[in-house]
């Protein structure tokens, strides 16, 4: 069976989720397919979830989503961010009031980002109010991807056992780092290696942390500590593998006094931590990120190393730009492919 989509949006993550909600409200023809099965809306979320900064700009884009009323009750705010490097008396301080914003950005679980986003995508799939036609394909996956005459075509395996044919005008791939569309059309990686991963962890402390985000250069890596509701803290480490090996063989209190001696006592005293989760890091960007009828975005187009919070936010700045482009191809009739 064919199907003609406007748009065909690979990869259901937080930028690619946010790209279907950010078009549905345009007369489109748009297709969205995830190989991963989502996960029940009723499932609990992790309780030590990775802690995402998101910078101000992305509060308003998923303030226009619709989605962030939901989330700011998990979120906390950043009033002050703290640079400084040990044994070095300098240090960078930013300060919302200054900066004449109500806050720099907020602090939320990841976890509790992609369940709020989900959540409005399956709201918009079931909707009868949608503009144009939206059709989610879960789980779902790019067999192969092939253009002919100037027109491409898709050949999805959907549950597993069901071959589709689509033919989209315009091909969004936001599907991560080891993205299927750039291997699929044999797109280019560039690679800046790295032996680093992070550590995070979810800290409680005895005294408030005054909507402070620290970022703190040290011998033994790059340590940031992003405020949390209830008196937590988000411990972001990224350093090399020995290093963070090192850090997981710790006992907690071993660990939280490491952790202790690096901060003072700014947030008084670290009383108890959740499960320490490591994530393997890379440093990579695609050798074509745009040609005719086709787009790369997110982690697919380019994944950076987790300083100064720039992945995500940079990737749903992306995504905000995309849809003018494609509100403004609308406006004026372009095509597009163009």
């Amino acid at each position: 069976m064919k199907h003609d989509y406007d748009i065909l949006i690979v990869g259901a993550g937080i930028v690619g989720t946010s790209l279907a909600l950010a078009l549905s409200h345009l007369p489109l023809r748009i297709a969205l397919i995830e190989k991963s099965a989502f996960k029940s809306l009723d499932a609990p979320l992790s309780p030590g979830s990775k802690p995402i900064a998101l910078n101000l700009a992305s509060l308003r884009i998923l303030q226009t989503l619709n989605v962030w009323s939901a989330l700011e009750v998990h979120a906390n705010p950043i009033h002050y961010v703290h640079i400084s490097k040990s044994d070095c008396f300098a240090q960078s301080r930013i300060n919302a009031k200054e900066m004449g914003v109500p806050q720099l950005g907020a602090v939320i679980p990841a976890a509790r980002l992609g369940h709020e986003l989900s959540k409005a995508l399956f709201q918009v799939a079931a909707s009868k109010t949608v503009q144009g036609t939206f059709d989610l394909y879960n789980p779902a996956s790019c067999e192969s991807i092939s253009r002919h005459e100037g027109i491409w075509q898709v050949v999805l395996n959907h549950l597993q056992d069901e071959k589709k044919i689509i033919y989209p005008r315009l091909i969004i791939a936001a599907d991560g780092t080891d993205s299927t569309v750039r291997r699929l059309l044999n797109i280019g990686l560039k690679i800046r290696p790295s032996s680093e991963v992070a550590l995070t962890t979810c800290i409680n402390i005895s005294r408030h942390h005054q909507h402070i985000a620290y970022q703190r250069f040290t011998p033994q890596g790059i340590i940031a500590c992003l405020p949390l509701p209830s008196n937590k803290i988000g411990l972001v480490w990224t350093s090399e593998q020995q290093t963070i090996e090192a850090l997981q063989n710790l006992t907690e209190p071993e660990f939280l006094e490491n952790l202790q001696q690096q901060f003072s006592y700014r947030f008084g005293k670290l009383l108890r931590m959740t499960k320490l989760q490591i994530y393997p890091l890379k440093s990579c960007f695609s050798e074509t990120q745009a040609q005719a009828g086709l787009m790369l975005l997110g982690n697919a187009a380019h994944t950076l190393l987790p300083i100064a919070a720039q992945g995500l936010n940079l990737g749903l700045q992306d995504m905000a730009e995309c849809v003018d482009v494609i509100g403004n191809a609308l406006e004026h009739d372009s095509d597009l492919a163009d």
